[in-house]
């Protein structure tokens, strides 16, 4: 018998009641809601690192239990415990307190305290978006004048030492240094660091004894690693920054890089008689050696034109240079 094509279509092939709709959005909004709910803990993370916003900041910390729960069963994005008491077996000087303003035009200086056996070098290029600017230069002019030197860049954009759980810098170079057998490790960070500090079981506000401990013992912590396998260490410092934040920022933790370099016999480079003092007031522009007015600075007053990463490249070159010399 033919089909009775004049029968109505099957009720699933009808348009759907208006109470359905209403229904299925509902379930949309609450299953947005749970996945939200379930991976909090990762969308701070990602937010704190990428543009230094924080959740925790402004959430209750009941609302962060299921992703942090979830966390600790799949061994995801946990909070990693700060090691702020991680020393080296050979007790080192506490970090000089409290902090004091050099006076105008002054700065750290460099210190050049280790030299290499002049043989082929190992080295590791360590840093945020400062050393992704820096490295290729130095790889560039070092893989010239040495091809048989091992030269890796390891930078990462947005990192830092204040937000651990988002990218474990001293784990990191740890591992390197392990696995690669460096005999040096050069580190260019710092603008994504002057922030308050989340700790698992409290938020430690930026510049505070308490936090420049717990960021002190982070800096100690590559540096004993290294220091104890016999990897030598160049810690660059920052130059002067356009933003009244990062310009704070670059007088706290020039003090910690030097201070903490000198206490490890360690190397420090200063690029602010290069590139900007931070005790004076910013400049984007310097003269050459022939008078004209350069600029060394990108337009957000934190990264550098070629031309100033050209004269960090020549002096972090050189350093090595002398370094490994005999």
């Amino acid at each position: 018998m033919a089909p009775n094509l004049s029968a109505p279509l099957p009720s699933l092939l009808t348009a759907p009641h208006p109470m359905s709709l209403r229904h299925l959005g509902c379930t949309l909004i609450v299953a947005g809601l749970l996945n939200t709910a379930l991976w909090l803990q990762s969308l701070d993370t990602y937010l704190d690192a990428r543009w230094q916003w924080s959740l925790q900041a402004v959430l209750p910390e009941i609302v962060f239990f299921p992703s942090r729960q979830l966390a600790s069963w799949v061994g995801g994005n946990t909070v990693v415990a700060d090691p702020a008491q991680t020393r080296d077996e050979q007790q080192r000087a506490p970090l000089r307190l409290p902090l004091q303003a050099l006076p105008a035009g002054e700065f750290w200086p460099t210190l050049a305290q280790q030299k290499s056996l002049p043989k082929p070098q190992r080295i590791l290029f360590a840093g945020d978006s400062m050393m992704q600017g820096v490295a290729p230069f130095v790889m560039r002019e070092l893989g010239r004048a040495h091809p048989d030197w091992q030269l890796t860049d390891l930078s990462k954009q947005s990192t830092g030492l204040t937000a651990r759980r988002f990218f474990d810098w001293p784990r990191t170079i740890a591992q390197a240094i392990e696995t690669q057998e460096l005999t040096w490790v050069v580190i260019f960070l710092g603008p994504n660091d002057p922030r308050d500090m989340f700790l698992p079981d409290k938020r430690v506000s930026f510049a505070t004894p308490d936090w420049l401990g717990h960021y002190a013992a982070r800096v100690d912590e590559i540096l004993a690693h290294a220091v104890n396998h016999q990897v030598r260490v160049i810690w660059v410092g920052l130059p002067a920054m356009r933003e009244d934040r990062l310009q704070r920022g670059v007088v706290v933790l020039n003090h910690v890089f030097h201070d903490r370099a000198e206490a490890f016999g360690t190397d420090y480079l200063a690029t602010e008689p290069l590139i900007g003092v931070a005790s004076l007031p910013f400049q984007k522009y310097q003269r050459d050696a022939t008078g004209q007015s350069v600029s060394l600075r990108t337009e957000d007053g934190t990264h550098f034109t070629p031309a100033g990463l050209r004269k960090i490249t020549q002096a972090l070159v050189q350093h090595l240079e002398k370094a490994c010399q005999p």
